[in-house]
């Protein structure tokens, strides 16, 4: 089994800033930005050639060990 608890995601927004090429290597930095009982959001940035392509927000709950949707 999975040793990470199951989350269902709340909300999700992206930001698209520039194309992202496919021909490279991505970097992804992400973040909790805040953690508040079973919810949390995390920010994360997309990079490919060291430029920042895109960004991104979500926002997943965690749901209750045996929930099956």
């Amino acid at each position: 089994g999975c040793s990470y608890p199951r989350c269902v995601t709340a909300s999700l927004n992206v930001e698209y800033l520039k194309p992202t090429p496919i021909d490279c290597e991505l970097l992804l930095k992400g973040k909790v930005i805040q953690l508040e009982g079973r919810k949390v959001i995390v920010s994360v940035d997309l990079y490919a050639r060291k430029q920042l392509c895109a960004r991104g927000e979500v926002a997943v709950v965690q749901v209750p060990e045996g929930w099956k949707p």
